[in-house]
């Protein structure tokens, strides 16, 4: 995979992220959830920026976009609200979409790519654990989501 083609696919799940994020700060009915997810969101938008800025770095600039998936995955999250999962269900959801990013991240990394993206990617990857950590432990105050 090239650099740009790995750029492209994180572009895209960052930018899938920081969409559904703001879609569950909406869905959660708990406001200290509604910070966090908007938090979330906004470190999304933040790491689509980096990566687009390493983009322009190696001189091939591309506007951000999301993905057709992810447009399903959002759907699919408000379908899951309104059928009663309620927040634990938009916790649980986005705890999956965490762990699904941070594989696309971990496939990056195993790829050849430039000491600074690596570090780029690294950092990136690490604070998406730090937040499937996060929703782990929500969930667990929830004990679990209810389906």
């Amino acid at each position: 995979m090239t650099t740009t083609e790995i750029l492209d696919r994180l572009i895209g799940v960052a930018v899938d992220s920081e969409k559904f994020y703001e879609r569950a700060a909406r869905d959660v009915g708990r406001v200290d959830l509604e910070e966090f997810f908007n938090q979330r969101s906004t470190r999304w938008k933040n790491n689509a920026d980096e990566l687009q800025a390493q983009r322009r770095r190696i001189g091939d600039p591309q506007r951000e976009e999301g993905t057709w998936g992810g447009v399903m995955d959002r759907t699919a999250m408000d379908i899951s609200v309104i059928m009663s999962k309620g927040d634990s269900g938009v916790v649980e959801w986005a705890r999956e979409d965490a762990q699904a990013a941070a594989a696309e991240y971990e496939k990056a990394l195993a790829e050849k790519l430039s000491p600074e993206l690596r570090t780029v990617i690294q950092r990136q990857l690490a604070d998406v654990h730090a937040a499937v950590a996060n929703l782990e432990q929500v969930l667990r105050v929830y004990g679990g989501p209810r389906s």
